[in-house]
């Protein structure tokens, strides 16, 4: 059984709220929520479904708050905790002896069941995650096998840069990272095969499937930026096929095919109208 695992340092945003009631939707029961001791009444409405672990209680033996260079303005330290959280991550696997983490982030809804759909996804003991290019990740959902593998991954990374442009390095350094595939197989070029490899069913979205869906960040441009076309992802969606929805759920309609979309990356943060 997969555990998800959900981090909310210092900010906290009522969407999470919507995340895990989809996340009970789908019938999921091992979900974790990492947060700071003073945000944790917040999270009552699921307390009950929850197991609500509070950051204060786990060491780093990686001393990521001495050692991390990330800005800690912007944004209430943004670029700063979207790092920490690996850390605190890796902290409570390593304390507790959890494996086979479902890491996905606030704005990130899931349309299936983990348990039921990915066990045959993640075929060898590798940290997993979406690129967009060759250099870029995105964090959106991220399969982490055991503290062990995710320490040797963390032991490279790099405190200056944030978490975007850290796990292309490290799997460079270390054969310890694989793709989830962001589009079906294709090998148009060597960037595209690279950002589709491991495709099977599903297709996962790092920002740009949820951004041409719901657009950005209200933060980023403000009115209605529904129809956006991520600047740097490799794929471009729109020129692709069509986003259609069945039973709430969102498919890539190319030709006569429909792809399942295992995750959106709901950039807008209006997460309640993509449920």
């Amino acid at each position: 059984m997969f555990s998800i695992v959900l981090v909310c340092l210092e900010n906290f945003h009522e969407y999470i709220l919507t995340n895990i009631a989809q996340l009970l939707r789908l019938e999921h029961t091992e979900i974790y929520v990492l947060t700071n001791e003073h945000l944790i009444p917040q999270f009552e409405p699921f307390s009950q479904f929850l197991h609500l672990v509070a950051v204060e209680t786990l060491d780093d033996p990686f001393r990521f708050k001495q050692c991390s260079t990330l800005d800690k303005e912007f944004r209430d330290g943004f670029w700063y905790h979207t790092s920490a959280r690996f850390f605190v991550i890796h902290s409570f696997m390593l304390k507790y002896g959890v494996q086979d983490v479902i890491h996905i982030e606030n704005d990130v809804l899931l349309y299936y069941n983990v348990d039921e759909e990915l066990v045959e996804t993640f075929v060898d003991k590798k940290l997993y995650i979406p690129f967009d290019t060759y250099e870029r990740n995105i964090a959106s959902i991220v399969f982490i096998p055991d503290a062990e593998i995710f320490g040797k991954i963390l032991g490279h990374y790099d405190f200056g840069k944030n978490d975007m442009y850290n796990f292309s390095e490290i799997r460079k350094q270390t054969g310890l990272i694989q793709n989830l595939p962001i589009f079906v197989s294709d090998n148009l070029t060597m960037e595209r095969a690279f950002v589709t490899n491991g495709y099977k069913k599903y297709i996962f979205d790092a920002a740009a499937i949820g951004q041409l869906v719901g657009g950005v960040d209200p933060r980023n441009t403000g009115g209605d930026t529904r129809g956006f076309v991520n600047e740097t992802c490799v794929i471009k969606y729109k020129d692709e096929g069509t986003i259609i929805w069945k039973m709430n759920k969102p498919f890539l309609r190319i030709n006569d095919s429909e792809i399942p979309i295992f995750n959106l990356h709901i950039h807008c943060k209006n997460l309640s109208n993509y449920c």
